[in-house]
């Protein structure tokens, strides 16, 4: 037997296990059908919430208390919601992560900058290259003495489209983003995708207490076609899962987007290989159908819940370094940049951690199979 030989009668033991392949295929569906109502219902109307921003002001000095007070006219909270960040990095997080659309910085001793004649910046980060904040800064600053703080700001500094004195960092180029309740739908549907490392687990835990490998070192056939083609059937059979997930976003965010559908398919599979391989490597470890049930779910949640902080922009600590070991927050990087016209960079960075996340695990996966699981 080949490997395409033992792939196909490992999606027939699959497909049999009709509990198994419902829970996987059926629930997904349905939960799928339930967040696109939803998400299409909480979305109606967005358009009149006020914009999100925040600000951090490490000055002492008058410019940035006058800023402050600034902030906080009615005029300014009509069309804001603002808030006082911890840190830059705190602030630069929420930004990324859609929180906020921009963070507003003025640096230690700007006041004292201004007042020497030197140069200084009013700082945004912002997800847009022209955006509201920007104009809200703009406000400020006429409302400062224009025959001295402009020219001193300004000095010599070159700054691309936008004003004097405001240097604006962007976060991605169009400033587009999942609204809040995208992101929950988005990264639940991924963590139920994520799932599918159940089926991996089941099905070598079943096999190796059915003694089936017995049979399979008995005969003439090499154990590496064998896992392999194992590995190959349970990938075969989550792919549906997969693909529902990408008609899904498609139905949803479609008419938004800005990159190539392809790149969004290619991300699936490429995910796909590494939720089959994480379950398998825990069905070869654990060989418990309970502890692996238990060490696969626990897992996902892990995983699923970095990449939900992250996009929170609450991540701290360990979520904060195990993020980066995340392949849902990966994934989340790859979509929303195909989407909305993101940095291209970006998505080439995440697709390559995905491409060697999934290699790695499929090299471990075909060397447990291959020892005596018996």
């Amino acid at each position: 037997m080949n490997v395409l030989q033992i792939a196909y009668y490992t999606v027939l033991r699959n497909i049999r296990d009709w509990k198994l392949f419902l829970l996987l295929i059926g629930a997904p569906f349905v939960f799928y059908l339930i967040c696109a109502n939803i998400t299409t219902n909480v979305n109606h109307g967005i358009n009149s919430q006020k914009f999100k921003i925040a600000y951090l002001d490490t000055d002492s000095g008058p410019i940035g208390q006058q800023f402050e007070r600034f902030l906080q006219t009615q005029e300014i909270l009509t069309a804001f919601d603002i808030q006082k960040a911890d840190s830059l990095d705190a602030g630069n997080q929420m930004v990324k992560g859609g929180k906020i659309e921009a963070l507003i910085y003025i640096k230690k001793d700007f006041s004292q900058s201004l007042k020497q004649g030197k140069k200084a910046n009013i700082e945004i980060y912002s997800n847009k290259s022209i955006s509201a904040t920007r104009l809200l800064v703009e406000g400020f600053i006429n409302t400062v003495n224009a025959s001295s703080a402009i020219p001193k700001i300004a000095g010599d500094i070159n700054v691309t489209e936008v004003s004097r004195g405001i240097q604006q960092i962007a976060i991605s180029p169009t400033g587009k983003t999942f609204t809040d309740s995208d992101k929950s739908s988005f990264i639940g549907l991924l963590e139920m995708l994520s799932y599918g490392a159940l089926l991996g687990c089941l099905t070598v835990i079943n096999i190796i207490k059915k003694n089936t490998l017995l049979r399979f070192n008995i005969s003439p056939i090499n154990d590496l076609n064998y896992v392999s083609g194992q590995f190959l059937g349970n990938y075969l059979t989550l792919c549906p899962s997969s693909g529902l997930f990408i008609a899904f976003t498609y139905f949803i965010w479609g008419s938004a987007m800005q990159g190539s559908i392809l790149i969004i398919i290619l991300t699936f599979l490429v995910f796909t290989v590494i939720i089959t391989a994480l379950g398998m490597i825990v069905g070869y470890l654990t060989k418990k159908t309970g502890l692996g049930a238990l060490i696969s779910v626990c897992l996902n949640a892990l995983l699923s819940g970095a990449a939900f902080v992250w996009m929170l922009g609450t991540a701290r600590g360990f979520m904060n370094w195990l993020v980066f070991f995340s392949p849902q927050y990966y994934v989340y990087l790859i979509v929303t940049d195909t989407l909305f016209d993101g940095f291209t960079s970006r998505i080439q960075a995440s697709l390559i951690s995905l491409a060697m996340a999934a290699t790695a695990l499929t090299v471990v996966t075909l060397f447990l199979g291959r020892r005596k699981a018996i």
